[in-house]
């Protein structure tokens, strides 16, 4: 993702982890979600993690989940954002 944040036009912030999946790469996105639970899971980084620092954070947490579980990145982010948050009620088309 850096070099790709380095050397790809148009490339950075999360455009780059979507695209990495969009080419059919196992990776991670961080959502709002997908951070807030890193957070809860006592992963020091900022709320919105674009330093080098906390991106290392977030890969070796990644990393320890990946082995510990034998899932995909993918998979790892998904259910870590569906694991916090807030639902919301989406209204009928009677509302």
């Amino acid at each position: 993702m850096q070099w790709l944040k380095k050397e790809g036009s148009r490339l950075g912030g999360n455009t780059a982890m979507y695209f990495i999946r969009f080419i059919g790469k196992d990776g991670f996105i961080l959502s709002r979600d997908v951070v807030a639970r890193l957070r809860a899971s006592g992963v020091e980084i900022a709320e919105q993690p674009t330093s080098k620092r906390d991106l290392t954070k977030v890969q070796e947490t990644f990393n320890r989940w990946r082995d510990e579980t034998g899932l995909p990145y993918y998979q790892l982010s998904r259910i870590a954002g569906m694991s916090i948050g807030e639902n919301y009620r989406v209204p009928s088309m009677e509302e």
